[in-house]
């Protein structure tokens, strides 16, 4: 079978290599992974693409040709009711590239980043189905990044983890080809809207299998947390880790580390799990794991009692997944402990979890790559939702922000970029609300923020649509039912 899927691949590059139109010609065929769209060119600069998939026709593509140059077009409606596809708006360009051989149409929802291909083909829909559907059962994604020009159907079904290692090895190559560097954009356009699949299990580090456990008191979940794990933490349970932290003997075996200065934790390659002193108590450090998944079952949370210890911290952690927990602190007041740290992680997704204060803020995260959060709340934290430093590939999507105080809310700077709210919601925060020194998009977003409160620096937000709708008030807003931790599993 990867023999043909070779050839497949080798016939279908090769039936591109001698066309070279200078324009979209009448009854060219484009596929997009899932519909095979014909051209009907009328002469006067406009293109319609009639699109066909198996379940018939499914819609037309409007393109007008732009300017002068060729191979530029941007999109058009079809009728009064249509909604652009690939997360583009209507007047995004479009590109006609023909290059090494290759012919395809690369849209752009982003001025600068293509977010779907359409290759020109000589086959009918029932040859492109089978062709997409050989390299997805058979391909190796790692080899395919650099040998297949890839689209969003395919993209879109791969883990984020897998991605990011395509991502990773794309960005590694000095010289590119024009799949090789169109693939790059693709990926990281999924990876930036949150749309990779991060629902599948991890795989173990070099073929060690995940190992699955339930837990429901504090010892237990400590003594599991390590790589390739998978951690079921039992209805109800609420798990006050300062009950553990605190037990010096616990933590001087089985691997463990008791240490006095909690930045020691930080150093070295080895795989840590640490007990760090903090001026109120001690927190807890993971350090070098990966291929961890804490999920909660009903009513579930993870809480600590110093004021100055974060909940969770993660340290040069790879593929790490929260889901279905509430986590904050015992109490509140004047405090340096946040809620979740990561530093120099890679893929991170937080889901259905819920995150309250003390915790000066929800998340502090830096020099972190990959961190999805979806259908989450940030809560009340005492001194604003997230900081963000040195971040790529951030998104927060159908999340809720409310009753954060009370200095800048939203804090994102150094090189941090692709930072994204999707479907978000901001209500009832006290200070200024977003202090940015990176690009920030903004799609489809509901922010409420004081009359008399600032919305600070907002000349680097940036809008994916024409949805995102600000009130300057301090309305509350009821959380919707899909927002935070599950209320049965």
């Amino acid at each position: 079978m990867k023999k043909c899927l070779f050839a497949l691949v080798v016939l279908w590059m090769a039936a591109l290599t001698g066309l070279q139109a200078q324009t979209i010609n009448n009854g060219d065929k484009f596929w997009d992974g899932e519909t095979l769209y014909t051209a009907n060119t009328n002469g006067n600069g406009m293109i319609v693409l009639m699109g066909f998939n198996e379940e018939g026709p499914s819609r037309l593509l409007i393109l007008r040709k732009e300017g002068d140059k060729a191979g530029e077009y941007v999109m058009m409606p079809a009728s009064e009711d249509d909604k652009p596809p690939y997360g583009c708006l209507f007047g995004s360009r479009v590109q006609y590239i023909r290059q090494d051989g290759m012919n395809f149409l690369a849209f752009y929802p982003e001025e600068h980043s293509i977010g779907q291909t359409a290759v020109l083909t000589p086959d009918n829909l029932q040859n492109c189905i089978a062709q997409q559907q050989a390299v997805e059962e058979e391909g190796d994604p790692m080899k395919l990044c650099s040998s297949w020009l890839m689209n969003q159907n395919y993209i879109k079904g791969l883990h984020s983890e897998v991605l990011q290692r395509m991502l990773n090895k794309l960005k590694d190559k000095k010289k590119k080809s024009i799949i090789e560097g169109t693939n790059q954009d693709l990926i990281a356009y999924i990876l930036a809207i949150g749309e990779a699949a991060v629902d599948a299990e991890p795989d173990g580090n070099e073929g060690e299998p995940i190992v699955e456990v339930t837990v429901s008191d504090e010892r237990s979940f400590i003594a599991n947390l390590r790589s390739n794990r998978l951690i079921r933490i039992a209805d109800g349970t609420v798990l006050n880790l300062s009950n553990v932290l605190n037990d010096e003997s616990f933590f001087r075996q089985d691997g463990r580390k008791w240490l006095g200065d909690y930045y020691k934790a930080r150093e070295g390659e080895e795989e840590l799990l640490v007990s760090c002193d903090r001026f109120d108590g001690r927190q807890l450090d993971l350090v070098n794991v990966n291929n961890l998944t804490i999920v909660g079952g009903k009513e579930c949370s993870i809480i600590v009692e110093p004021r100055y210890a974060n909940v969770l911290n993660f340290y040069r952690c790879h593929n790490i997944r929260l889901e279905n927990l509430t986590l904050g602190h015992t109490e509140e007041g004047y405090c340096e402990g946040g809620v979740i740290l990561a530093e120099n992680c890679e893929h991170i997704v937080i889901d259905h979890c819920e995150l309250f204060g003390c915790g000066t803020y929800g998340l502090e995260i830096e020099s972190t790559t990959t961190l999805i959060m979806q259908n989450s709340i940030i809560r009340d934290c005492s001194y604003g939702i997230m900081q963000l430093r040195d971040t790529h590939f951030t998104s927060f999507i159908d999340c809720d922000f409310v009753r954060c105080r009370e200095f800048d809310l939203v804090g994102i700077g150094g090189e941090s970029e692709n930072t994204r709210f999707i479907r978000c919601r901001f209500a009832q925060n006290q200070g200024e609300l977003f202090n940015l020194y990176s690009k920030v998009r903004l799609e489809s977003c509901e922010i409420h923020h004081p009359k008399a409160l600032s919305l600070g620096k907002v000349n680097e937000l940036e809008y994916g649509d024409d949805q995102t709708r600000w009130f300057r008030d301090s309305e509350p807003l009821g959380f919707k039912e899909d927002i935070g931790p599950k209320k049965s599993n």
